[in-house]
């Protein structure tokens, strides 16, 4: 049976392979995207997501655009990590626009016609998802599960030595997701950071379908000029997506999870209390099997 998904989305390298591996998802019936800033101004992403939509033969597929800033502050942009306009790569041009639905009114509206079929998979900041709840309460009976791409727990951060980037950016959306009591499945750098391609493998640069010679132009670029001093490539957006469609790769947790908004030091930090709770915490990953799912997904297709 296959999923009603909406992907949330700032891309991003490890976006453009998550969404490459989505479409090639049977698994996953993707209603559309709702792009949000993070990884790049939210000019950035929401072109780079219909651009990414239009090169892998979606050009109809719906996107919303989203929050060009958190719930409060602003947003920290990952230019330097995912390149200039948030990719290593230029795709073409597109005549593709966004749905005039803004993505919290998207939301809704996939909320309303799945209600309890509908999940969502976020690989941002939760700022879209925290502002559909708090206009909408209704959602919170509506969505299934969402798929979270966040947090460090157990582990140390790749922002601060607390913090995880995507809860960094927005951590009082992420607490607003988190107190939801919608069912939560946290895929953070405990996990993600065990799952990565390497920059002398391979297998990750032979595709012969349209993704696949994307997904290897992206790493290739993002290897040689964006960052030519690291020799991993952490799949932690693809790992979120696998995850969504084979939770066995997982080994989760449940527990309640909050993030730290006010001390300085430690703010963004993601902390679970085991035991009770709506947050499936993963704490342990299937590394070969889950390198391989990623693979196989970012090379089929047509």
């Amino acid at each position: 049976m296959t999923k009603k998904i909406v992907i949330d989305t700032d891309p991003g390298t490890d976006d453009a392979l998550a969404l490459i591996m989505a479409l090639n998802s049977p698994e996953l019936d993707i209603q559309g995207m709702t792009s949000v800033a993070g990884n790049a101004r939210l000019a950035d992403t929401t072109r780079n997501t219909l651009r990414l939509m239009e090169h892998l033969g979606h050009p109809n597929m719906p996107v919303a655009q989203g929050a060009s800033r958190p719930l409060r502050g602003k947003f920290n942009y990952g230019y330097h990590y995912h390149g200039p306009r948030g990719l290593p790569v230029r795709l073409a041009t597109t005549k593709s626009k966004p749905r005039p639905l803004k993505a919290p009114e998207y939301l809704h509206s996939i909320g309303y016609s799945f209600p309890d079929e509908f999940v969502l998979i976020a690989l941002g900041p939760l700022t879209n998802v925290a502002r559909a709840i708090q206009r909408e309460p209704r959602l919170v009976s509506w969505i299934k599960e969402i798929v979270v791409m966040g947090g460090a727990v157990e582990v140390g951060g790749n922002v601060t030595p607390h913090a995880e980037f995507n809860i960094y950016n927005d951590p009082h959306a992420a607490n607003v997701v988190f107190d939801s009591g919608i069912p939560v499945t946290l895929v953070g750098l405990d996990v993600c950071e065990q799952v990565a391609f390497g920059r002398d493998d391979t297998d990750w640069g032979d595709g012969q379908t349209n993704g696949g010679r994307l997904a290897a132009d992206v790493l290739s670029t993002w290897f040689t000029e964006t960052k030519p001093d690291m020799d991993q490539y952490a799949l932690c957006d693809p790992l979120a997506v696998a995850a969504a469609i084979e939770p066995g790769l997982l080994e989760t947790r449940t527990a309640t999870v909050s993030v730290e908004e006010d001390d300085s030091e430690t703010y963004g930090q993601t902390r679970a209390t085991y035991g009770e709770g709506n947050v499936r915490v993963a704490v342990g990953v299937d590394v070969d099997r889950s390198r391989a799912f990623v693979l196989d997904r970012i090379k089929s297709g047509d």
